[in-house]
């Protein structure tokens, strides 16, 4: 079926004016409307003209229209739905709306309720009347709001030219004419027949507001002569108020309730001064102060009108229509003025008209006492109308009526009062209004300003008319100022006298003159002097006379002295005016606080006769404390009360420490304090401690309910408190009040009566402000602070009153709107105090939920508690988040839920099941639309009310993951994933209300993302939440894994959050001396925006790391589909890897690790702080010397006091005082102002760059910067920069700042002081903008640091899981970084007091170039080596001199050594293997041995921390190995290293894993001769021995009687290090020391040692494996065969080193051993006829088992396993060892010794050639041994002359001997024949050579044993040897390196095979 549509007027359409007059609202009025909001003002001009009038009436058409399925109105287009179409159409006859307006009403309407607005009303019919004229007058007020911002702007400004064209245009348009027509309608309206009494009711009351806007439009209209009001349109507006007045119209029916009522009221009152603005008697007073007369005037009104308007007004019958008084007085007034000016005598009709008899009528029924009725009445308080223009009419009006009727002290009292209580009231509370009157210039105010002098002349004698008036003029800080001044310099006092002739000087002119002093009146003591002349003003009878002295005394003196000698305070107007006055100018007028406190000063005692003495600054404030002290309690004292304490408060600002002691001494308040502060502990209870006596609690009772004044004494005393816990007093008093306000005022003043009953909400308001103050100075506190805090988490009476405030929902609320039960103002009030509480809430879980120690307190059970009343707080802060009303309410909401969630979190532990954190679904699905909303449309209107709704969504990431997922809709996760990722780039009004309730959190999270490149730039804070959040989710990717694929899944997520990055990387910083505080704050914000980007990059890297891992693991097990799904998702995840290659490709990466590790922290900025400060510091100082304590707080001025104090105190200044007394530059009590003047000046050169030389000066200015004067103003920084990184501590300028008072300065004597207060502020505030953006840098390079680690992998690894970053681009930015750092290390040298902050920045750039050394370790050239050396060892030298004082200067140096032993690993590593020939790598190798040479002393210095000498050892040994010659280290260590400490940490049972390091060491020191005679004189020996028998005792039981290892190695593990070190050490020593006696006197002590007490040790490492056999019968006990390994091989070796190094000490070995030798030569042959077996040749094949079991067992070992083999032998233990070298986790324990085919092919390693290296380094050291043996006996044989077989040694069987000589032919020979190529790896040549010295000794031996055996080698053994000998000859020719070791080799072949090699021609 085809769509219909039908068309109607496009006028009947309108935009929501809700939205039009928020912006209007919004729109500052000081400047022009921004074009947009113009552009909406012209769109709806029409409507604007038309106002409510455009609302049609119901017509046919329309009605028709809505039958149709969609309706075209002009542009737009409306769809009909059925259901709604049937209620517009109901509704329409309600409204007598036309009903397609009925359905746009009723459409938007219903939508609104769906999202939350007006859900809780259930009738619709009420909703949507209550809408419709919700926008009539939302219609209304945006007119009217346009008028009043043109009144606003005024003409002369061009800010406003857009307003006024549109004002002028609407006018043009008969904006005047329809509104006066609008008006006449509402007026005679009848409501509707079918309407019910409730509607009937409710359509009364809004038709009457309606009537209030249009009369205020058609005012504003007037005022501002945007029109003028002619004859014609003044007649008819005044018969409408005619009209109104005697009833003929309909608008008195409408008054059916009290509101109702209130509304035609004002109407009444509104259309009144409308009428008397329109006479424009403000033009006829300017034209009789002209002189202008009548027909040049620029009245509107001709004489026709005024005799028209005349007749009108003459129609009045004043008696029966009351209230047309005062319309009638105000035409007398017009009158009267016409007929006054010049030239009247020609209008004969102005002169008929009788304007007195019109006075004359308005008199008679008190037509003044009405407009004293208006301004007395609440219309004009509460209207949101131009109440300051209906003001200025009255007050136009009484001017005038003044100047017309010559009103003066004259008259009755009676007129003249009422008529001063009638500008009491209009002055009062406008500033404009008082500003003008002061305004010499203006003429409108003129004739009130005479009456004002008159009352003057006769002060002091009339007091009450004069202040009061005053009292009212003085609204604002210049017209206060102007009242101080006016009553400061009175010219007069005026008193009574007794006129007598002596006394009368001139009798025409009534010049007196007294020959006595004359009493002032009221004031006794002050006297008049004699001989003082005066001016009678009047008689008052008989001879007695008012005189007006000519004495000038200050009239503000006066009335403070009647003020403290009257009597009866409680019951004297004059007292309460006065206080009133004095309080009004201290309140608006901070000079006239000082001024007032400086009016005791002024007094002149000699002259007035008084003979007390008036102390400066306290006079004024005595006389008040005295006052408020004595009063009594009842309606009037507490009135003054109120007064007198707002006043002190006031004064206390000008002079905490003076207004604070005489307050508290005079004890007003009459406090009773039972305990002392120092009497409670911190833990005790504060209730019961304090009584206050009932006098204050009944006075505030009785003010409450008695009282109506501007001054409510509760909101005095708790301000009063507040004020004193600002000034940081710790006083018993404060703490009473504490507790009174806390635990009376807040707890019980809901239940108070009273008398206004907004009075309450002012109340609560200002009592949870006290409260919030106390909770955030507590800290600052020193006894009161746990008091308070006690008080605070234990009263439940103060949580009960807190939960009644704030545990409502915001259906509760929005229930109220709809009550006719409250009013708008409690409504508000109720908002502002949630607001409040919620503040409150969130800064006490803040701060003191981490304190809690072993039960929750009374505070946070009733905060998490379920049964908390009315709602649980959880369940409210919820609901509240959802208040759209409010957005502060929101905000507070928020903050409380995001700590509730935090703190429910590590709580837990203390919950028992009463917390209550889980929402049901309707709450869930609520916040979860609130939330959506929030971060869709609130993110530039409130960004408070986003960050703190983002921070909910964090806080519960990161704390409460099930909170989050329903949150987020895990029940709605399919949906969430399928939706799309783009929904919400829509415009914002298709993402509007429905739009929000449908798209996703997780959408509106890559909406932000979105706008990541924009954010970043203009609105950094919002995209650092958003990208928190997102990292929250990552940090917890396990309970998130749905929204993280959503996310991932997205086409742009990764690509924009690159962008965010590469972008800005190459963009450069501005100056931060450039930066305003806003911009440095923003800079901060982008880098931690980086910052949070590259952690969430290198999480999803690491995730995707882990998940390929997963997916190897069980890709074999897992079905194709899981595997395909695993697959795609990790092919997603590829995106980081991406990101990282194009940053490794491009210049991002450079540019960020460029901009990164460049420091920020300069420490001359704060270094200028601190000695701003210190200048500061002693500029109090001086002033304080003086009694000046100025506007400091209390405890500002104690702590400079102390500073002050002990300054004095210091030896420097005791020299200083001495230097000056003797030299006599002052006397005695003026010394230390002068001394404390002259640090001034030297500190100020100081600062400026002029350094202080040397000497006392300079000795106190290092003390100031000691005296951590900075350091109690640092604070925590709170705001979300930092929220998820390390605290960052700022300088707390605020709470500085409020402690100086500086705000005030100008006001008082230190105005020239506060460029000095400034310096230091503006000096800590760069310091704050530094460190915030250092630290964001440093978060920054951390992350970068991270992406990097992860993205390359581990080292071990075959690819990485990003791009490898290019060498070049390394090389530059290791140079860059060094740089860097060594600027940054260049600041720390001068500095003692080093921030924590530089140093961990420091550490980043150490790890960055940690990182970047180790990437590019292959391509470091030897000149990037030196360069990262000298930066290193710059950084150490300087933090060496730190350690003691900073301790997070442990982990820098930690890292500076990693850098530099990494760094020389790294050289020796890129060095060539031929040797240096190039003359730059001999020069960048010398720089490296100078840069180690530097470092050796650094080094010597840190060994002796525990911390860090195990590196030291390390980097050292390395450094003596590698680097540098003897001749050249070892002066050094010889001078630095303190030996004998280093040899003690063998002792140290807490640091056993840095023996080996410490022993390894002393072997490097062992090989000088010169170190070994240190480790000898340093009792190495000894302790030595100590350690072996600390780790070796019992080891004896681990080995049994064969040697061999009883159970497991790991019980002999740890020994075999420490063995075969020591061992390695005394060998060392022993050929280090050579045959000297020392080293005698070392062999005979060892020997026993060695081979007596440790011989089981010698025995184990000499003990020879089994070598398998083929017999099957032996399988089983080779399967029970011990295993070794290369550490226990290399113990091995080290003892055999041992036993040759002793044999060469034949006699001590000899008297040593004795028979001992015989063992040990037995079992080194049975080791060696091990090894000899080992004969294996390529080919042939493989024996069943492996001889020897050696799997890896350390990490080294495993590394090594992974790595190519270096010999590449197939013969002997090069190919027998990779048999046993197979991971232990491969084995089982009877498997061992079985090989399988496999396993006999088992590839060679690195480790399996090190074992058989290792095993030919044995074989060496044994036949050595033999061959030291055998040599031995030998030289005793031809001593002896025979040889002596019984004791000659045991030798080798030739069989042993013959194996070894075989395996060395063939690996020597196979290995010379594959490289034949001149440059053969020296590792290769160093085994080629090895193993022919085992050859040669070899066949030494076998000839021993052949000569003394008598013996001939068998044919077959020389055929095979002659054969093998021929290949090896051959092989090695060629091999230069080959050639000494071979000739060597022939001549002891010559000798076994005498003519072997001539038979062979190799001789």
């Amino acid at each position: 079926m085809a769509t219909t549509t039908k068309s109607v007027d496009a006028s009947l359409w309108w935009d929501p004016f809700s939205l039009l007059l928020t912006d209007l609202e919004n729109a500052s009025l000081s400047s022009d409307l921004p074009p947009n909001l113009a552009k909406k003002l012209k769109e709806n001009r029409g409507w604007f003209v038309d106002t409510v009038s455009r609302f049609k009436s119901p017509n046919q058409k329309s009605k028709e229209a809505l039958n149709s399925e969609t309706v075209k109105i002009g542009d737009r287009q409306l769809t009909i739905q059925p259901e709604l179409k049937e209620k517009a159409l109901r509704i329409s006859s309600y409204l007598a709306l036309d009903e397609v307006q009925t359905y746009i009403l009723v459409e938007r309407t219903l939508k609104d309720k769906n999202l939350g607005a007006d859900s809780i009303v259930q009738e619709y019919l009420h909703v949507i009347l209550l809408q419709y004229y919700m926008e009539r007058q939302c219609l209304l007020k945006c007119t009217r709001r346009i008028l009043m911002h043109a009144l606003y702007v005024g003409t002369g400004s061009k800010e406003g030219q857009i307003i006024r064209e549109e004002v002028l245009k609407l006018i043009s348009d008969g904006l005047e004419r329809k509104s006066i027509s609008l008006l006449e309608d509402l007026l005679s309206s009848s409501h509707p027949e079918q309407m019910d009494v409730d509607l009937f009711t409710l359509w009364a009351e809004e038709t009457l507001i309606e009537d209030n806007l249009v009369l205020d439009i058609l005012f504003l209209a007037y005022y501002e002569s945007f029109c003028t009001c002619d004859g014609g349109s003044w007649k008819k507006l005044c018969s409408l108020y005619k009209g109104i007045l005697s009833g003929t119209c309909n608008f008195g029916k409408l008054a059916i309730s009290t509101e109702a009522v209130h509304y035609s009221h004002h109407a009444k009152i509104q259309l009144l001064l409308i009428l008397i603005e329109t006479l424009d008697l403000e033009i006829l007073l300017q034209m009789v102060h002209d002189e202008m007369p009548f027909r040049n005037g620029f009245s509107v009104f001709t004489l026709t009108d005024v005799q028209e308007i005349d007749a009108l007004i003459s129609s009045f019958n004043v008696f029966e229509l009351k209230d047309s008084g005062p319309l009638i007085l105000a035409w007398a007034v017009f009158l009267c003025l016409i007929s006054s000016l010049p030239g009247k005598e020609e209008n004969n009709v102005l002169m008929e008209i009788d304007h007195v008899g019109y006075v004359r009528q308005a008199f008679e029924v008190e037509s003044l006492n009405y407009f004293l009725e208006i301004l007395q009445s609440d219309i004009l308080k509460e209207s949101d109308g131009p109440v300051a223009g209906y003001r200025s009419v009255l007050r136009t009006f009484i001017s005038a009526f003044i100047a017309s009727y010559e009103i003066n002290l004259q008259m009755g009292d009676s007129t003249l009062n009422l008529i001063l209580d009638i500008l009491y009231k209009i002055y009062r509370g406008e500033e404009s209004l008082c500003i003008q009157f002061w305004d010499k210039e203006s003429f409108i105010d003129g004739p009130i300003r005479c009456l004002l002098c008159n009352l003057e002349g006769e002060f002091p004698f009339r007091t009450v008319e004069l202040v009061r008036l005053l009292s009212s003029l003085c609204e604002g800080t210049w017209p206060a100022e102007c009242v101080y001044n006016f009553l400061d310099k009175s010219v007069g006092i005026s008193s009574l006298f007794e006129i007598r002739s002596d006394s009368l000087v001139d009798n025409v002119s009534q010049i007196v003159e007294t020959h006595l002093p004359v009493h002032v009146p009221g004031v006794e003591g002050l006297l008049i002097p004699s001989k003082t002349r005066g001016h009678v003003l009047k008689m008052i009878g008989g001879n007695t006379a008012l005189v007006r002295w000519e004495y000038t005394q200050s009239g503000v003196l006066v009335l403070l002295l009647r003020l403290g000698q009257d009597l009866y305070p409680d019951k004297s107007e004059e007292i309460f005016l006065t206080l009133d006055l004095l309080c009004r100018m201290v309140s608006f007028n901070t000079d006239v606080c000082f001024s007032l406190m400086e009016t005791g000063s002024l007094l002149h005692v000699p002259e007035t006769g008084m003979t007390a003495t008036l102390e400066k600054n306290v006079w004024a404030v005595e006389i008040i404390c005295t006052l408020v002290r004595n009063l009594s309690p009842n309606s009037n004292s507490a009135a003054l009360m109120s007064m007198g304490v707002k006043i002190l408060g006031k004064l206390l600002k000008c002079s905490p420490s003076h207004v604070s002691a005489a307050a508290l001494k005079a004890n007003i308040f009459d406090l009773v304090l039972e305990t002392s502060i120092r009497d409670i502990g911190s833990n005790s209870s504060s209730s019961g401690s304090w009584l206050l006596s009932g006098k204050l609690a009944k006075m505030l009772l009785i003010d409450c309910e008695q009282n109506d004044n501007d001054h409510p004494l509760a909101i005095s005393v708790l301000d009063f408190t507040m004020q004193l816990v600002e000034t940081g007093l710790e006083d018993d008093s404060l703490l009473a009040l504490i507790v009174f306000s806390l635990q009376y005022v807040l707890v019980s003043h809901e239940y108070w009566k009273y008398k206004v009953k907004y009075v309450r909400w002012k109340i609560t308001l200002k009592v949870l402000e006290v409260m919030k103050k106390c909770i955030l100075l507590v800290a600052y506190y020193e006894r009161l602070g746990d008091i308070i805090q006690d008080m605070l988490l234990c009263d439940s009476s103060i949580h009960g009153t807190l939960f009644r405030i704030i545990c409502t929902t915001k259906q509760s609320l929005e229930n109220l709107y709809v009550s006719r039960l409250f009013e708008l103002m409690e409504i508000e009030g109720l908002q502002l105090a949630i607001g409040s509480v919620l503040d409150i809430l969130f800064i006490m879980l803040s701060k003191f939920s981490k304190d809690v120690s072993s039960s929750l307190s009374v505070f946070h059970q009733a905060v998490l508690s379920c049964t908390t009343k009315p709602v649980p707080v959880v369940d409210a802060v919820t609901s509240l988040i959802s208040y759209f009303r409010s957005p502060a309410i929101q905000v507070g909401a928020a903050r409380v839920l995001s700590v509730l969630l935090i703190m429910a979190d590590y709580l837990q532990q203390y919950l028992v099941g009463s917390a209550c954190l889980r929402l049901d679904d309707k709450q869930i699905t609520d916040l979860r639309h609130s939330i959506s909303y929030i971060l869709l449309k609130q993110s530039v209107c409130n960004e408070d009310l986003f960050v703190a709704t983002v921070n909910v969504l964090t806080s519960a990431a990161h704390y409460q993951p099930a909170f989050l997922v329903d949150v987020f809709g895990a029940k709605e996760s399919t949906g969430v994933q399928d939706s799309n990722v783009d929904s919400l780039k829509q415009t914002a009004k298709e993402a509007g209300s429905q739009g929000c309730k449908n798209s996703s959190l997780v959408d509106a999270l890559l909406h932000y993302v979105d706008r990541a490149n924009d954010l970043i730039n203009n609105n950094p804070r919002i995209l650092l939440n958003i990208l928190n959040l997102i990292k929250a989710l990552w940090q917890g990717a396990a309970q998130y894994t749905q929204i993280l694929s959503v996310l991932r899944s997205s086409e742009n997520f990764w690509k924009q959050l690159s962008n965010a990055i590469s972008l800005i990387a190459g963009i450069k910083d501005p100056p931060l001396e450039n930066l305003t505080e806003t911009g440095g704050l923003n800079l901060a914000y982008k880098y931690r925006c980086q910052s949070t980007i590259l952690e969430i990059i290198s999480y999803e890297m690491f995730l995707q790391k882990k998940l390929s891992h997963a997916e190897s693991l069980v890709k074999h097990t897992a079905e194709s589909k899981d595997r395909i799904e695993n697959a795609v998702n990790i092919e997603k995840s590829k995106a980081t890897k991406d990101i990282v290659s194009s940053w490794c490709e491009s210049s991002v990466l450079g540019n960020l690790i460029k901009s990164y590790s460049s420091c920020e922290y300069d420490n001359e900025k704060y270094f200028r702080a601190k000695v701003a400060a210190s200048l500061f510091t002693v500029h109090v100082m001086g002033r304080l010397a003086t009694n000046d304590s100025g506007t400091l707080s209390i405890s500002l001025l104690q702590k400079i006091l102390v500073i002050s104090k002990k300054l004095s105190c210091q030896p420097a200044f005791s020299e200083l005082l001495a230097q000056y007394s003797q030299r006599g530059y002052s006397e005695g009590k003026e010394l230390k102002t002068l001394i404390l003047s002259d640090l001034y000046y030297q500190l100020q050169g100081e600062f400026e760059g002029r350094k202080i030389a040397p000497g006392a000066f300079k000795e106190l200015h290092q003390y100031l910067g000691e005296s951590k004067f900075l350091q109690t103003y640092h604070h925590k920084y709170d705001d979300d920069l930092f929220a998820t990184s390390k605290d960052v501590y700022l300088f707390d300028l605020e709470h500085l700042r409020a402690d100086m008072g500086l705000d005030i300065w100008d006001c008082s004597e230190w105005k020239a002081s506060k460029t000095i207060a400034e310096t230091m502020l503006h000096c800590m505030q760069d310091a704050n903008s530094m460190i915030l953006l250092s630290s964001s840098k440093h978060s920054a390079l951390k992350a970068l640091i991270s992406v990097l680690t992860v993205s390359e992998g581990d080292s071990t690894e075959r690819k990485t899981i990003g791009g490898k970053i290019p060498d070049r681009l390394v090389l530059s930015c290791i140079d860059h970084i060094c740089q860097c750092f060594y600027a940054t290390v260049e600041s720390l040298a001068p500095i003692l007091d080093v921030s924590e902050d530089i140093l961990c920045f420091l550490a980043a750039q150490a790890e960055l170039l940690l990182h970047l050394m180790r990437s590019a370790h292959k391509s470091l050239s030897l000149h990037a080596c030196t360069l990262v050396l000298k930066t290193s060892g710059s950084g150490l030298k300087v933090l060496s001199d730190l350690r003691q004082s900073i301790t997070e200067v442990n982990t820098t140096m930690e890292l500076l050594l990693m850098l530099v032993l990494s760094t020389l690993e790294f050289t020796c590593l890129n060095s060539p293997l031929g040797g240096v020939t190039d003359m730059e790598s001999v020069e960048d190798l010398a720089k490296i041995s100078n840069a180690t040479i530097v470092l050796l002393p650094i080094f010597c210095n840190y060994i002796t921390t525990a911390e860090h000498c195990t590196l030291s050892l390390t980097i050292m040994d390395f450094i003596l190995r590698s680097f540098l010659t003897p001749d050249t280290w070892f002066p050094i260590i010889q001078t630095h290293l303190e030996l004998q400490h280093v040899i003690l940490k063998l002792h140290d049972k807490n640091s056993f894993a840095s023996i080996p390091i410490l022993l390894k060491f002393f072997l490097t020191l062992a090989r000088v001769k010169g170190g070994a005679v240190m480790l000898l004189n340093s009792g190495f020996l000894t302790s030595l021995r100590v350690l072996f028998s600390e780790y070796l005792d019992g080891g004896s039981s681990s080995i049994n009687g064969e040697g061999s290892i009883s159970n497991s190695s790991d019980k002999i593990e740890k020994p075999q290090h420490i063995w075969g070190l020591g061992l390695a050490v005394v060998t060392a020593m022993i050929q280090s020391l050579g045959d000297s006696s020392i080293c005698t006197d070392i062999v005979d002590n060892v020997i026993p040692y060695f081979f007596s007490e440790k011989a089981y040790m010698i025995s184990y490492y000499l003990n020879a494996p089994d070598f398998p056999s083929d017999d099957p019968d032996k399988k089983r006990p080779r399967a029970q065969r011990t295993q070794t390994s290369l550490a226990a091989l290399e113990e091995t070796e080290h003892t055999l080193m041992l036993m040759c190094v002793l044999a060469k000490h034949w006699n001590s070995w000899v008297k040593a051993m004795k028979e001992m030798d015989s063992q040990l030569r037995e079992k080194s042959i049975h080791l060696l006829a091990f090894i000899s077996r080992g004969t294996q040749h390529h080919g042939e094949s493989a024996i069943r088992g492996a001889p020897l079991l050696c799997p890896p067992t350390l990490k080294e070992d495993f590394d090594l396993c992974k790595k190519a083999p270096f010999i590449k032998s197939k013969n002997g233990w090069f190919a027998l060892s990779p048999l046993g070298c197979v991971s232990k986790q491969k084995f089982t324990a009877v498997s061992t010794a079985l090989i399988t085919k496999d396993q006999a092919n088992t590839v060679p390693t690195y480790f399996s050639d090190a074992i058989a290296l290792q095993i030919y380094r044995i074989t060496f050291l044994i036949l050595k041994f033999l061959s030291l043996q055998a040599e031995g006996a030998t030289k005793r044989a031809e001593e002896v002359g025979f040889v002596d077989l019984a004791h000659f040694p045991e030798l080798p069987m030739p069989e042993i001997l013959h194996g070894l000589q075989d395996q060395a032919i063939a690996i020597v020979t196979e290995l010379c024949e594959a490289n034949k190529s001149d440059r053969v790896h020296s590792e290769i040549k160093g085994v080629c050579c090895l193993l022919l010295q085992i050859m040669e000794m070899a066949l030494y031996l076998e000839l021993c044993v052949l000569q003394i055996c008598g013996i001939r080698p068998v044919l077959g053994r020389v055929e095979d040897f002659s054969k093998d000998l021929k290949l090896l000859i051959r092989a090695t020719e060629g091999h230069a390196f080959l050639k000494a070791s071979m000739k060597s080799l022939k001549h002891i072949v010559s000798f076994v095979y005498p003519r072997l090699l001539q038979s062979e021609g190799f001789m």
